[in-house]
């Protein structure tokens, strides 16, 4: 603003005008002030106008910045983590008191749901009577897959179940639980065979067969809410407990107890259906037929070394090493140790189609 001053000279009086600047008020604009991503992250522009320098901070070490021209490029790392995160960007100037905030959030990451893609999976067969069922997250960790299976709705049984196994799966405070329940994953009640009770001759009063896990309730005990996926019923077919008690226990406690490793066991668990197969029928003999295996087996894949840190789709056919158990469906029946690729001949079924160097053809009695 001006002011006039007077100033007396001689006889003569001046004034003399003088301008004086007013104090600059601080001022900041920010467009925007919330940033979002996707767990992916990638980088957002973020404008600033200011009439004064400003500092700029942030604690996160998933998020950085650089100054442009127009403000911040603002640069998020892609998630690891499964819940969503939230971190602030400090804008400031000590001097003029101004401290302002840009909020940053990212979704969490969900880990992508692979199915055919998995080292344990069969290859997909198509007929109206199979479909699938797919435990993606085990409710004890949400991050590992629990298992896969095919379920045949004429047979009222899964044909096969899939499933890794790892000490994560086993090592933990969970029980037996004896939960018996229908699978809420996908097959309609319909089809799956009410086994509150054991498998049954057709009205008869007492029970022929018992209810045989495919995926046994021992190979997830990381906690009971785990456990109890292993009790859904079409985890079950119709086994003796002869067999069931017998060499086929022996068998699921080699499996679990010595060929368990560091780098993952891939394990397929299936029923085979031979031409003369029987009956036994659920809801104490009085519902479903549910047809009786003639046979059983188990295809197992992992590396040699067990510790190499390789997943078994990057390894060669030397790193590998995968075994086959084939029994006839009846008390005391021998475990029968061969190929995977016998078994595939026998069963009609491709394993390990996502591990290219499996070596289906060879087995080496003594690896197992």
């Amino acid at each position: 603003m001006k002011r006039f001053i007077p100033y007396l000279c001689g006889l003569c009086l001046i004034i003399l005008s003088c301008t004086q600047s007013e104090a600059t008020t601080p001022d900041i604009a920010i467009t925007p002030e919330v940033l979002n991503f996707s767990a992916e992250g990638g980088e957002q522009d973020v404008s600033i106008t200011a009439n004064f320098e400003y500092d700029v901070n942030t604690n996160a070490s998933w998020l950085s910045y650089t100054k442009n021209d127009n403000g911040l490029t603002v640069v998020v790392t892609p998630s690891n983590v499964d819940k969503k995160r939230k971190a602030y960007i400090l804008i400031s100037n000590l001097k003029f008191n101004i401290s302002r905030m840009i909020m940053v959030t990212q979704d969490a990451y969900i880990a992508p749901i692979r199915t055919e893609g998995w080292a344990e999976m069969p290859a997909i067969m198509q007929a109206p009577h199979l479909e699938y069922g797919y435990h993606h997250k085990l409710p004890s960790n949400n991050r590992l897959r629990n298992y896969s299976f095919c379920f045949d709705k004429e047979k009222y049984c899964a044909l096969w179940v899939a499933y890794p196994l790892h000490k994560c799966y086993i090592e933990g405070d969970g029980h037996r639980t004896d939960d018996w329940a229908y699978d809420p994953c996908c097959i309609e009640d319909q089809y799956e065979p009410d086994l509150q009770n054991a498998y049954y001759p057709q009205n008869g009063d007492k029970y022929s067969h018992s209810r045989g896990h495919q995926l046994p309730s021992a190979d997830r005990l990381a906690s009971d809410e785990d456990n109890a996926t292993t009790f859904y019923f079409t985890n079950m077919t119709p086994q003796l407990q002869s067999l069931n008690g017998g060499t086929w226990a022996s068998l699921e406690g080699d499996i679990t107890n010595k060929w368990i490793c560091s780098d993952t066991l891939y394990v397929v668990t299936g029923a085979h259906f031979a031409e003369g197969y029987g009956y036994a029928y659920d809801n104490k003999g009085k519902g479903k037929a549910c047809a009786v295996p003639t046979h059983y087996y188990k295809v197992i894949l992992r590396t040699k070394s067990g510790n190499s840190g390789k997943w078994v789709g990057d390894c060669s056919t030397s790193e590998l090493k995968c075994a086959g158990f084939w029994f006839e469906h009846k008390g005391g029946a021998p475990r029968q140790t061969m190929s995977v690729a016998e078994i595939e001949q026998k069963t009609g079924l491709t394993f390990f189609p996502n591990v290219p160097n499996a070596p289906k053809n060879i087995y080496n009695s003594s690896e197992w």
